[in-house]
């Protein structure tokens, strides 16, 4: 009995296995108990046989990569840098900017003087204007200011430093003194010859400039040394002087007067008063100015000698 009891309770055994075993595959083919599978990557045949050797190129592409990112972020900072942003202007622009419009690097008092000089030659004084030269000097006329407070003060320093470069030549030993002013005569002609424009900025706003007293100097003193003094030594410095600036400019600028061209209108005139200029006009033509200058010199020498005469005589 024993042994029949012990088969049947395998047996039962058997078939519940069988029936449990049954029922799984029943649930998992049911939908709703059915898992999906979770595919795993697969590995690549390279890293499955050398894995070693993979992650050290990974690595290394992994450098590459950020070493390239890094120039191309430093070649965009330095473009971005480079490049203004709007509205504004880099250190190097303003710089070429400066060398081509505005008040140039080189500009100074000795180059606004002399572009000043060039354009007086060129037209009257009237016409010369502050916004005139700054165009000559590719600049803003307020940059002139920096220079000369007005454009009388630039015309009174332009007249000065004329007359700065007169120079003396040496005296002889023992030169008379009628000798010395002959000799001064013929610098200051020769001067103006250099400088013509001398006599459109003389006296601007009736002073006498520093360069302009220096040069009257040698007369004074050579007056004051023949014996004149206080107010006839002015009197005789002041007409002296005077005659010489009126004889030699009339001289420089108005011996066209004595061209044929000049009496392009004397049809204007009484018959009697063309038959005369017409005889003397043909005289007037053959003058020359160093004709003209020596006599005019002569004779303000000989008004001197006469007035010598009379202090030393009194």
């Amino acid at each position: 009995m024993p042994r029949k009891t012990s088969n049947t309770t395998s047996k039962t055994g058997k078939t519940g296995k069988k029936q449990s075993a049954g029922a799984a595959k029943a649930a998992a083919k049911s939908p709703a108990t059915r898992k999906t599978p979770v595919k795993k990557p697969a590995a690549s045949k390279k890293s499955a046989k050398a894995p070693g050797a993979g992650t050290a190129k990974v690595k290394a592409a992994a450098k590459a990569k950020t070493a390239t990112k890094s120039k191309t972020t430093a070649k965009t900072k330095a473009r971005v840098k480079s490049t203004p942003a709007p509205g504004k202007t880099t250190a190097a622009a303003v710089t070429a900017r400066r060398a081509t419009a505005g008040r140039p690097a080189r500009l100074s008092r000795e180059k606004v003087l002399a572009a000043s000089m060039e354009l007086l030659e060129q037209g009257p004084v009237e016409q010369f204007t502050l916004a005139k030269l700054a165009k000559s000097l590719d600049t803003v006329s307020m940059a002139l200011y920096n220079y000369f407070p007005s454009r009388d003060a630039l015309l009174e320093a332009i007249g000065d430093h004329i007359c700065m470069q007169f120079e003396m030549p040496p005296a002889k030993p023992n030169q008379r003194w009628q000798d010395t002013l002959m000799q001064w005569l013929w610098t200051f002609k020769a001067h103006a010859e250099r400088y013509p424009i001398v006599l459109k900025v003389m006296g601007v706003n009736g002073n006498s400039s520093p360069g302009w007293l220096r040069i009257t100097l040698t007369v004074s003193r050579t007056l004051y040394a023949q014996g004149f003094r206080g107010h006839d030594l002015a009197l005789h410095v002041w007409l002296f002087c005077s005659y010489a600036v009126a004889v030699v400019f009339n001289e420089l600028l108005g011996s066209v007067f004595r061209s044929g061209i000049s009496l392009s209108h004397i049809d204007k005139l009484e018959p009697d008063e063309q038959e005369f200029l017409l005889m003397l006009r043909k005289h007037n033509m053959t003058l020359t100015t160093d004709e003209v200058l020596e006599l005019a010199f002569q004779q303000m020498i000989s008004n001197l000698e006469r007035e010598v005469e009379r202090i030393q005589g009194s």
